[in-house]
């Protein structure tokens, strides 16, 4: 009896890990058409919510804002409300390790990624390149120009 319990445990265990997707295997989904439900998102953060334990804030934000993409109602404050954006000592950081993220994986996510770290450190020079490298997804394109005009812009520029 306390070896087939076992068994059924491991069985259990197993099969959770298998089933396990990542939010960048969900993104995938998304952007080849498919549903991503808000359930699924949770059993993203329920597995990854921590992007793991990362002592790179550019990682860290980077995992946050694909949360965003796949769930924007309950996610979607990320790219501008998490406080490695929000607190001065923290934005240059999260924007150097973002950029060099960026400067080796230059896809539309990691680009989407990098535009308010940008706007916080007034780098707005790069935002025409970021805009293009995003325009390439056009899921991710039309999601970006939603929040974008909604959120990010009027946050960073109240003249808007």
């Amino acid at each position: 009896m306390k070896l087939f319990l076992v068994f059924t445990i491991s069985l259990s265990l197993c099969a959770g890990f298998a089933q396990a997707e990542t939010a960048d295997e969900a993104l995938e989904r998304l952007f080849a058409g498919k549903q991503v439900t808000p359930e699924e998102v949770d059993a993203i953060t329920g597995n990854h919510g921590n992007a793991g334990n990362v002592s790179n804030n550019g990682t860290f934000y980077l995992h946050k804002v694909k949360l965003s993409i796949l769930d924007p109602v309950k996610h979607g404050g990320w790219p501008y409300r998490i406080d490695m954006i929000l607190e001065e000592r923290e934005q240059v950081k999260t924007y150097r390790e973002l950029k060099a993220n960026y400067d080796k994986d230059k896809s539309p996510v990691v680009a989407y990624a990098l535009v308010c770290p940008a706007m916080f450190v007034n780098n707005f020079e790069i935002l025409p390149e970021l805009f293009a490298k995003i325009g390439e997804n056009k899921i991710l394109k039309a999601h970006f120009d939603k929040v974008y005009a909604s959120h990010w812009k009027p946050l960073l520029d109240p003249d808007f």
